[in-house]
């Protein structure tokens, strides 16, 4: 109801820009014009001064003429592509390299500008049924993620017991799409000229996001044996749902969906700006979306309580590490955007947008540091789990 809400308010912000024209044609051939001229007056030696402008290239135009949450409504790939050019691009001239080199890597990102520029001409002139889908797919892609996570909290309360207590998730929640509609409108009005801001709030939330999906999958993993669960509701809940306990998975709700909120709302912003006169496509896409979730949601809460433990929590736990791995390559990759960090291209390196692997050993070093202390905790894990079971069955021979 509440993003509904906030849909609806947008519409009014949207429709003034959607009367006029979005000219990113003009904005592209502006972008070029501007990027040749800082590729042809270049000095290595006056590298920091070229830094600033691509810097301002991207956040001024590209982000401040809102193309870059166009053409990310459309295709997250193509934008994260074109992301990581500019990225390159920054860093390559802070460094001071060959104006050779530079004259290369501006030439790859003027190249990903026309493709851009391509996607949004080719949904220019949009029906209902196109728009229906973007708009369902921008939900349905952003809310899934947030009710994984949100449906393994509620699976844990009820299968302890204490499905009483539910009442904390929903308010996590509640108050994380609030403050989603509060961050959106935010940078929709006081932050827009602000984007390095922007990029670095949204770099920080996902690595907090990230630090709390890998809490949960380890505690899922942990809990992933039916007899070890039983025991532990019967021995240790009491305990165990303090009032900080409960705090902690409000908390870890509020995280998940607050991390993906704020970037759907603006990314249905932007949609509402780009499809005109399409707004009943817009809202029914929004609708079935919510349907479709509602759909999900129930089947996961069923699946949850009928399935086998171990499968249950070891898949979840799974999904929860491997979108937490992803989170932490694209957190750095916003950060390098924000300018907090440089980047240091890897030569031949794949690029696995889903799987959050840049060609920057920056994002991969990070990612690293986060598989090495996994790989301790799953082998203590382990051992600890070979020596449980090794201990009943020395008491059983001994008797």
């Amino acid at each position: 109801m509440l993003l509904c809400i906030s849909l609806l308010s947008l519409t009014v912000h949207a429709k003034d820009k959607a009367d006029q024209p979005t000219r990113y044609q003009a904005v592209v051939e502006n972008m070029q014009k501007l990027g040749d001229e800082l590729v042809a007056q270049y000095q290595p030696k006056e590298g920091l001064s070229t830094m600033e402008g691509f810097t301002a290239l991207y956040f001024d135009h590209y982000e401040g003429s809102g193309m870059e949450l166009s053409v990310a409504a459309l295709s997250p790939t193509i934008n994260i592509k074109t992301e990581a050019f500019f990225t390159r691009l920054i860093n390559a001239s802070s460094n001071g390299i060959r104006p050779d080199q530079l004259q290369i890597t501006w030439a790859a990102l003027k190249s990903q500008l026309t493709t851009d520029l391509a996607l949004l001409n080719s949904h220019a002139s949009q029906h209902f049924s196109q728009v229906f889908i973007k708009s369902f797919t921008i939900l349905f892609r952003e809310g899934v993620e947030a009710l994984i996570i949100v449906t393994a909290l509620l699976a844990y309360l009820r299968r302890s017991e204490h499905a009483h207590k539910t009442n904390i998730i929903y308010y996590g929640v509640g108050l994380a799409l609030l403050a989603s509609v509060v961050t959106a409108v935010a940078f929709i009005t006081l932050f827009k000229n602000l984007g390095a801001n922007r990029e670095a709030i949204e770099g920080i939330t996902m690595l907090t996001a990230s630090a709390v999906m890998f809490y949960v999958s380890f505690w899922l993993l942990s809990k992933r044996d039916a007899l070890k669960w039983q025991g532990f509701i019967k021995n240790k809940m009491t305990q165990a749902l303090t009032s900080s306990s409960m705090f902690a998975l409000g908390l870890t709700a509020f995280l998940a969906v607050y991390r993906e909120g704020a970037e759907t709302i603006l990314f249905y912003q932007a949609l509402l700006i780009d499809s005109k006169d399409q707004l009943i496509g817009v809202v029914a896409g929004f609708g079935a979306a919510c349907l479709a979730l509602t759909v999900i949601y129930g089947a996961m809460q069923r699946a949850s309580v009928k399935i086998p433990y171990r499968l249950f929590f070891t898949l979840t736990a799974l999904l929860l590490y491997v979108m937490s791995f992803s989170f932490v390559g694209g957190a750095i990759l916003d950060l390098q955007e924000a300018g907090w960090i440089n980047i240091t291209p890897i030569p031949h390196f794949p690029q696995i947008e889903w799987l959050g692997l840049f060609p920057a050993w920056q994002n991969v070093g990070a990612q690293l540091l986060f598989v090495v202390p996994s790989v301790v905790i799953l082998g203590v894990w382990y051992i600890r789990q070979c020596r449980q079971r090794h201990t009943p069955a020395l008491a059983q021979q001994e008797t």
